[in-house]
């Protein structure tokens, strides 16, 4: 009701006083409210008509947001020279620009700029614009160490914290070529929550809690993708890089909740909304409600994943739809990877329950807004990140519809 409320009173500013900032403002309220239509429109009417520098550069910014990346990106590209002298700006309007690249499928001529901008000269910009109250004092005294492309071998490499669970599920593939190129150790630093599964993976880490350690090297894992991602099909993961021990046990109430289920019928596992606060909300999660054509297939047997409070409405859909509610009892993501197991499937937004699932090369098929992360580049169906993964894309901002219809036609063709 508030995003409503405050949609009004843009509105009317707008149209008591039409200029770029009420323009922006209106633009901003209409995307909160998923009124995507109405913003593109108006961007588009007011991208003919900014002049200055700043107006150009967050138009630009605000038409990615808006998925809009082949009218943002000659804006884009016209500003970001023009930024030069103040770096933290250029670095954020060169972020924006490496979207775009990425999501028109241009990654040759994205990843360039992006090894720039995680390079050890831009290291120091974005270390404090990533670090709590802009404070990066914690890097300054290894600011010489950072790992670019020296040799690893014999060198104890440290991995510092960085990005969600998704981003270091994903991500952490590149130990794999760190261990074969001869680091002698290779540390990292993770959520307390992932310890118990990076544990008992196959992983060649050393888990820590923080830089206090000796090292040769340090980087991050947006940085080793810098580095060794060569390609969009390199490393390609044919097959899961992160393993499951066999020895570890389900919590009790989980045990029982997927023995003796029904028989004959197909298995999946559900997510559909994330509380990260990233940004691609409100478009990346969705209301469960959207999901209902997809609950109603015949022979399947939903599992709901989503963790943490669910509200009344959810808890009324599942029960009247038949979906077994197992979020509740998931501890840990090692909880959760050892469920997927027993999945034929994993049908989820793109949040790291899709990393978890395609690291272990369990089916997995991703549901992603059209403004989507760039690492998804432009595939359509198939990600060279996980064999095991397939996108289904909006072809709409907002409009998950062709998403859900495409999603039943491949269960129902599976199931023939």
């Amino acid at each position: 009701m508030s995003n409503l409320v405050d949609l009004t009173a843009a509105y009317t500013t707008y149209q008591s006083q039409t200029n770029y900032d009420t323009a922006l403002n209106l633009i901003r309220k209409l995307r909160n409210c998923q009124k995507v239509e109405d913003a593109i429109e108006l961007a588009v009417k007011w991208s003919a008509k900014v002049d200055t520098l700043m107006q150009r550069t967050q138009l630009g910014i605000d038409m990615n947001y808006l998925g809009m990346f082949k009218q943002a990106s000659p804006l884009l590209e016209e500003v970001l020279p023009q930024w030069t002298a103040y770096p933290y700006d250029y670095y954020l309007i060169a972020s924006e620009l490496l979207l775009t690249r990425y999501c028109l499928g241009q990654f040759q001529d994205a990843h360039p700029l992006y090894r720039k901008m995680r390079s050890a000269e831009w290291c120091e910009v974005w270390s404090r614009l990533s670090s709590p109250n802009k404070d990066n004092t914690w890097l300054l005294p290894h600011l010489d160490k950072v790992l670019e492309r020296q040799p690893v071998a014999g060198k104890r490499i440290m991995i510092a914290l960085e990005g969600g669970a998704g981003d270091l599920l994903q991500l952490l593939r590149y130990t794999e070529i760190l261990h074969r190129d001869g680091a002698s150790a290779i540390y990292c630093q993770a959520p307390h929550y992932l310890h118990g599964l990076f544990k008992n993976s196959s992983l060649p880490i050393t888990l820590v809690d923080s830089l206090a350690i000796d090292f040769d090297y340090i980087t991050w894992p947006f940085s080793l993708s810098a580095i060794y991602q060569e390609t969009p099909y390199f490393p390609s993961a044919v097959e899961g890089y992160l393993t499951l021990s066999d020895e570890y046990s389900l919590p009790e109430i989980i045990q029982q909740t997927l023995v003796g289920r029904r028989g004959g019928c197909r298995r999946i596992g559900l997510v559909w909304r994330s509380e990260s606060g990233a940004r691609h909300e409100p478009f990346r999660s969705m209301e469960l409600n959207t999901l209902v054509p997809l609950l109603e297939t015949d022979a399947t047997e939903f599992f709901s994943l989503q963790v943490g409070n669910l509200t009344e409405q959810e808890k009324g859909l599942l029960e009247l739809h038949g979906v077994v509610d197992l979020g509740a009892h998931l501890g840990s993501f090692e909880d959760t990877a050892h469920v997927m197991k027993h999945l034929d499937l994993v049908i989820t937004i793109d949040s790291a329950p899709a990393h978890l699932a395609g690291a272990c090369n369990m089916p997995v098929w991703v549901m992603l807004a059209q403004a989507c992360d760039h690492r998804w580049y432009d595939c359509q169906h198939y990600t060279p990140w996980y064999s095991s993964m397939r996108l289904y894309r909006q072809t709409m901002l907002g409009d998950w519809r062709p998403v859900i219809d495409g999603m039943m036609k491949s269960l129902i063709a599976q199931q023939n």
